[in-house]
This record gives C-alpha cells, sequence and structure tokens, in this order.
C-alpha cells in the first residue's frame, strides 16, 4: 500500500514538473500583443460652457492592466468653438476578456478651450468606462466621468486583432 501511495505521489510530481514550462508558456501567451490602440470619440461635456466635442486619441499598453493615453478633441460649445487635450492612465478591471464588457477606470489631467468663453482651463480628469465585444479588431466603448464637469463618451478602439467576446 505504502509502496502504491509513493508510486501515485511520484507520478503526479513528475508530471506537475512537467507541465510547468507549459503553465509557463500559456502565461506568455497572453502579454501584450499591440504597442499602441489608436481611438475615435464622442464626448457631451458638461459644465460651463456646455460642449460637444469629436476626438482622437492614442493608448500605450504598459500591460494587461495598465496604459497610459492622449486624447485630442474639437467641437462646438454654447459659447463658439471648444477644444480639449487630455492626457490619461486606464486601468482595466478585466485584463482577460472573461466578461462581454471590460470596465475599467482611468484619470489624468485635461485642458479644455472655449472661444468667447472663460478661456483656456486645466482640470483634474477621471472616469470610468467599459470597452464592448469587438466587431472584426474594432471595440465599441462608453465612458462616464468628470473634468471640467460631466462628461459622457462613446468610443471606438481599434485593437488591431479581436479581443473581446
Amino acid at each position: 500500500m505504502i509502496k502504491r501511495a509513493a508510486f501515485v505521489a511520484a507520478l503526479i510530481l513528475s508530471a506537475t514538473a512537467v507541465s510547468s514550462p507549459e503553465l509557463a508558456a500559456q502565461e506568455q501567451q497572453v502579454a501584450v500583443a499591440v504597442s499602441y490602440i489608436p481611438s475615435l470619440r464622442l464626448d457631451v461635456l458638461g459644465g460651463n460652457p456646455t460642449a460637444l466635442q469629436a476626438g482622437a486619441g492614442i493608448a500605450f499598453p504598459f500591460s494587461n492592466y495598465f496604459a497610459l493615453g492622449a486624447d485630442v478633441g474639437a467641437g462646438i460649445s454654447s459659447t463658439g468653438f471648444s477644444g480639449r487635450v487630455d492626457g490619461f492612465g486606464t486601468f482595466s478591471l478585466d485584463p482577460y476578456h472573461q466578461l462581454e464588457w471590460e470596465p475599467y477606470v482611468g484619470g489624468g489631467v485635461t485642458v479644455r478651450g472655449d472661444g468667447g468663453g472663460p478661456g483656456t482651463r486645466t482640470y483634474l480628469l477621471g472616469f470610468i468606462g467599459a470597452n464592448g465585444p469587438s466587431t472584426g479588431s474594432i471595440a465599441p466603448g462608453v465612458e462616464l466621468g468628470f473634468g471640467g464637469g460631466v462628461r459622457l463618451g462613446v468610443t471606438m478602439r481599434f485593437t488591431g486583432s479581436p479581443k473581446h467576446k
């Protein structure tokens, strides 16, 4: 009986030792596959003044969890032309895309200018959002945040390969 238990234990240990390199290889395959992610967006900015802006941006993933990026936007406000530049970091709450909608949080800084209004101002930026299921290499998304007023945005991220369910 003891010989049989020792034999089974030896088999389990050898199977674990053999499968460890395979597990390490699987973990390495999950690494970030793109060096940058371009995006397009449409935002409604509440506050003084209220604005509607279209924008474009780029994010640089540093891991499956964290990315740094920037956006520029331009449009119209209640006082005339409106523009902004955002610098931000995002943290994915579902980096391995186990949910249909991948939630994330982010923050940074925004510089906003409105013609005929209060001029150029700098604000802290904070947001929550979710990337939706991919259609080919495009992942739609939504964001809600603050930065000179309440923000509501829709996004299209060009991921390069289908990543979301």
